[in-house]
């Protein structure tokens, strides 16, 4: 079975459905067919499938090179999986191109993970910059209160891409053909791989600035085999969160999230009901529409919740291998 390659959109159905349906037949079959079942299982299995990307992150690079004439990338790290493996990448594979790492400072990141991207650039030999946003996260509050999701793109805007922009425009002008590198990648989410215009394509092209996405082709299993293969850490932040931790807008959060950051986290935890009720006192009339963080009761009516959605807290549910007493 050497050599069974998988086209681009047949490559994550197959692995599910395969897998599936062989696991179906082989617990009805026995004797011969039974064997040939766990022999095809046991492939799929294994790393002898091979992972057939449109294109490579090498060839994704090089195509940066050739057509945009890029000379210099600035790699963008959060602390998490996805960014801290295109670093990894970038460092490792075009060492002569990475002039800095940029670490982005929100202004609602958790500080455990502005620690670990300082202290893990330091041990990588990484020489990280940090931006900050032009319009702290507080003044966006003050006037429009905490958006949802239909806000995502405004808060980005201001926390993130703005920083950006004032970043790389003075070496722009300085006549670099630089780029920043993206962790983005299509297989994070339904929006990412159906809808996101971002995550259409390896390189984008926005305004003056330019985005090069490596990994934008990889699956999730592809992700953890880098990871482990190349020994990439991530934020302590991902022990209670599937996420870095360097930005909590609440634009895309959950009321159960408040209580995994009042149990973890509670310095952000505390900023956030400190907002709620300054918001009270200070904030415009269409921000005192929106007067909580997140899909939320709010901080304070958080502390006094005892259930997450449907479901009961009750750690003893969670057993010793999450280390409950």
């Amino acid at each position: 079975m050497e050599g069974i390659i998988l086209a681009p959109s047949a490559r994550r159905m197959f692995t599910y459905d395969i897998t599936h349906y062989t696991r179906q037949i082989f617990q009805s079959s026995s004797g011969e067919e039974g064997e040939q079942c766990q022999s095809l299982l046991s492939f799929i299995m294994t790393d002898d499938l091979v992972w057939l990307e449109p294109q490579t992150p090498k060839e994704i690079i090089e195509e940066l090179k050739d057509d945009y004439k890029i000379e210099y990338l600035y790699p963008l790290y959060s602390g998490g999986q996805d960014s801290g493996s295109v670093v990894d990448f970038v460092h490792k594979n075009y060492p002569e191109m990475v002039k800095k790492t940029v670490f982005t400072c929100t202004g609602i990141g958790s500080p455990m993970t502005r620690e670990f991207a300082v202290e893990y650039a330091k041990e990588k030999g990484w020489e990280l910059e940090s931006t900050w946003a032009r319009k702290p996260y507080w003044d966006i509050v003050k006037e429009v209160g905490f958006r949802g999701m239909g806000g995502h793109r405004i808060l980005m805007g201001y926390l993130k891409f703005q920083s950006w922009y004032y970043y790389m425009r003075p070496k722009l002008k300085a006549g670099e053909k630089a780029a920043f590198v993206s962790g983005v990648r299509k297989s994070e989410s339904m929006a990412r791989s159906k809808i996101k215009f971002y995550s259409k394509t390896p390189i984008d092209k926005n305004a003056t600035l330019t985005f090069v996405k490596p990994f934008l082709y990889k699956n999730g299993t592809q992700l953890q085999e880098y990871m482990i293969k190349e020994g990439v850490k991530k934020s302590p932040a991902y022990e209670f969160f599937n996420k870095s931790g360097e930005c909590w807008c609440g634009a895309q959060s959950h009321a159960w999230e408040l209580k995994m950051l009042e149990a973890h986290d509670p310095f952000i935890f505390n900023t956030i009901k400190w907002y709620e009720k300054q918001l009270q006192i200070v904030g415009s009339p269409e921000a005192k529409r929106h007067p909580h963080w997140g899909q939320s009761v709010g901080a304070e009516n958080a502390v006094q919740q005892t259930t997450f959605g449907d479901f009961e807290i009750n750690e003893d549910y969670c057993g010793e291998s999450c280390g409950v007493s």
